[in-house]
């Protein structure tokens, strides 16, 4: 990818982010990644049956966890990750979950590796930052919850460097910053080191995300990953012929009808679906909705050209997801004619079977021609700049579907 912008080929420094497309890999992929740059992570394989399970823990001799490979959050709740500590418990927990459901992904794999002893928990990542044209890379020595509650919660122990160059980063430039949460010493020094290599595999592997949550420190006081987020720019795969594999191995179904529409979609499992065209504006949706007292069903962006197929097309993936109660669509056309977007809005709402309510907020180029469309099909407008205008009238509709 990109970072030296000598190297970028694909649009991740350019002021529109939207055409920056992903794959994501599972858990055990990530791990790969990991180990073929120094960093540790825990003994396990791969098993597809309960039997594989069970020959992996004979393997290993040791309590293990047993974990749904899928690329969405939430396994732990689902049922998805189980400790076990014979043969018996493994084969009971593979067969749990194998072929559950996990936010509409079928799990069909499953990581079984070693029980941890753990010490410390702690959260490393390194994330391309589109709206500052540079890495974001963020440390603290408190783990084991999402990012965004550790944000909230414990602000002063969550590090965050901007990195305007991540390819020419020094091993010393990570640890002058970590030593401001108050590390020292060896624990400094090796944690400095295991930040160093995720950077480079970072950078080497043209990633959009790394993350380690939790990073572990055990009580040997050796550091492993107990898990991996990893998400690759797919505009840069053919850098990377190990990688092309992961391709096909998109197990959420809403993720890879996203693809083929030409669309950015993740699964956040709320009950309000979210069409907008821009990350930010996505965002900041999902942010009103929260603040409304709904949950954003996913983050839907359409790219750089707004089309009447590929709003229709979005909206139909919508409509696929049972959790979804509203959607609202919130787009702007500087460029884009909002007439192909309106169009797009009222063929979506021939066939929305389940009668979900969905509101548009929509500006720009050709807005009045579109609000035109959209009133004519009975379709609630908000032609105001505020979403919260938008999300105050969806929740309105929505009504006992709450």
């Amino acid at each position: 990818m990109c970072y030296n912008r000598a190297r970028l080929p694909s649009p991740i420094f350019l002021n529109d982010p939207l055409e920056v497309s992903l794959v994501k890999l599972l858990e055990y992929q990530g791990k790969a990644l990991f180990s073929g740059h120094g960093i540790v992570v825990p003994r396990g394989k791969v098993a597809k049956t309960p039997e594989e399970a069970e020959r992996v823990f004979e393997e290993l001799r040791v309590p293990v966890v047993v974990k749904a490979q899928v690329t969405t959050g939430g396994r732990g709740k689902a049922g998805g990750v189980k400790l076990a500590s014979s043969s018996k418990e493994v084969k009971e927990a593979a067969s749990a979950i194998l072929g559950m459901k996990i936010k509409g992904n079928v799990v069909r794999s499953l990581l079984v590796e070693e029980a941890l002893d753990l010490d410390k928990e702690m959260y490393l990542s390194f994330t391309v930052d589109s709206s500052n044209s540079n890495v974001l890379f963020m440390f603290s020595p408190e783990g084991g919850m999402d990012i965004e509650e550790l944000a909230r919660e414990k602000p002063d122990r969550l590090l965050r460097w901007h990195i305007e160059d991540v390819g020419s980063t020094k091993e010393y430039e990570l640890r002058n910053r970590i030593r401001k949460l108050g590390l020292r010493g060896k624990e400094l020094v090796e944690l400095s080191s295991l930040a160093f290599r995720a950077c480079q595999c970072f950078y080497n592997n043209d990633l959009l995300l790394l993350e380690i949550n939790p990073l572990c420190r055990l009580k040997d006081g050796r550091f492993v990953a107990a898990d991996a987020k990893v998400e690759v720019d797919d505009n840069a795969l053919f850098r990377h012929e190990e990688l092309k594999a992961v391709e096909e191995v998109i197990e959420d179904p809403f993720e890879r009808e996203a693809r083929e529409i030409g669309v950015t979609y993740v699964n956040v499992g709320g009950n309000v679906g979210v069409i907008a065209s821009g990350a930010g504006l996505a965002m900041n949706t999902m942010d009103i909705l929260f603040d409304e007292g709904l949950k954003p069903a996913n983050f839907l962006e359409t790219g750089g050209g707004i089309t009447q197929e590929l709003i229709f097309r979005s909206l139909k993936l919508l409509f696929k997801d049972d959790n979804v109660k509203g959607i609202i669509v919130n787009l702007y056309g500087g460029v884009n004619p909002m007439v192909e977007a309106a169009k797009g809005v009222v063929e979506g709402v021939k066939v929305n079977a389940k009668a979900i309510p969905i509101v548009v907020k929509l500006l720009g180029n050709q807005q009045e021609e579109a609000w035109a469309i959209l009133e004519a099909a009975g379709v609630p407008v908000v032609k105001s700049v505020h979403t919260e205008e938008a999300v105050l009238k969806l929740k309105e509709a929505m009504g006992v579907n709450l």
